[in-house]
């Protein structure tokens, strides 16, 4: 059986050190049998009332604190692969999921990184005269000249055999 004070030293110990600390696996149980014992009281004094709502203040503040700390572990574990300790059963589910979720969005924003059309150049097949092209900007394409141009302009000059692609690696 456990005490409010043995619940209290607990969340103290979280509260007062960096890494989690290691807690009976049956903790919670141990908590939520306490608060059923001292909440099925048949005359509770006004201590018990205050001791039982003192224990959900400390458990509160106890969660938090260990929410947190499985957070800054999971962003830790989604960088370097490094697993932690002193995680519970349900906590080892739930840092997994952030762990999971943290992957995931990595992913996602890598993969959008990485459709950033890439520009494409196109070689000067054969010289032609300046010319205005439909962005209002003025081109002059000389034979052997490596250039960039708006797409549809390109796509023309390649047409009129003007443009070759230059094949990227």
């Amino acid at each position: 059986m456990i005490t409010f004070d043995a619940i209290r030293d607990i969340e103290r110990t979280e509260r007062e050190n960096r890494k989690l600390q290691k807690i009976p696996e049956n903790f919670f149980d141990l908590v939520r049998d306490y608060l059923d014992k001292k909440e099925k009281m048949k005359e509770k004094s006004s201590l018990d009332l205050l001791e039982i709502e003192n224990t959900k203040n400390t458990i509160k503040r106890f969660l938090d604190i260990r929410e947190k700390k499985i957070i800054e572990l999971a962003i830790m574990t989604s960088r370097t692969g490094l697993l932690p300790e002193n995680l519970t059963c349900h906590e080892k589910e739930l840092f997994q999921q952030i762990v999971d979720n943290l992957n995931a969005f990595r992913a996602r924003i890598s993969e959008q990184m990485n459709k950033i059309p890439k520009e494409i150049v196109y070689k000067v097949k054969k010289s032609i005269p300046d010319f205005v092209g439909p962005d209002m900007k003025i081109y002059n394409l000389r034979e052997n000249d490596i250039v960039s141009l708006p797409k549809d302009l390109a796509a023309m000059l390649v047409k009129k055999n003007i443009l070759e692609e230059m094949k990227s690696d």
